[in-house]
């Protein structure tokens, strides 16, 4: 598994709190659902339960009336800097997930990216009516941009961590 090298889709926004804070909150991945328009839970699976490298977890989504889970491995966990995850599909990585943090004073730019690495066939099929890619792309920029706006007006809300 590789980092983000062509982003599918990506956003950044500045949040008024500490990239410490910000990262711990998007590191417990069962919170996910807080700022996630996509994700409406998340469990840890067998291994540990905890944002370091190797961790593994499902996540559960809903859009536009479709259900669907995709177990999860976390791929780089740097305290205050990144935390990024692969999803899979029957086994084989379909998607990357990266959040970079960059401090700034008492503010922190806060990066999502997001890649595409296997479509698998069903989906496949689908995209091939018309509109349905520009229909991704368009659900895939806003549920990126969406969590960024959330995640900022949890932060800005109250403290964080807990």
């Amino acid at each position: 598994m590789d980092t983000i090298s062509e982003p599918t889709a990506e956003s950044g926004i500045v949040v008024q709190a500490p990239a410490a804070l910000l990262w711990d909150t998007v590191a417990d991945v069962t919170r996910i659902p807080e700022w996630s328009p996509v994700c409406h839970r998340v469990e840890w699976l067998d291994g540990p339960r905890e944002p370091v490298v190797g961790a593994r977890f499902r996540g559960h989504n809903k859009l536009n009336g479709a259900r669907w889970a995709r177990d999860c491995a976390i791929t780089e966990a740097e305290p205050a800097r990144v935390l990024a995850f692969s999803t899979f599909y029957k086994g084989q990585e379909s998607t990357r997930w990266r959040y970079r943090f960059e401090a700034a004073g008492s503010a922190t730019t806060v990066h999502e990216a997001y890649q595409i690495v296997l479509i698998p066939p069903w989906l496949q099929l689908l995209r091939r009516l018309p509109g349905m890619v520009a229909k991704s792309e368009r659900d895939t920029a806003w549920n990126v941009t969406t969590s960024l706006e959330r995640l900022k007006a949890l932060a800005e809300a109250a403290p964080l961590g807990g």
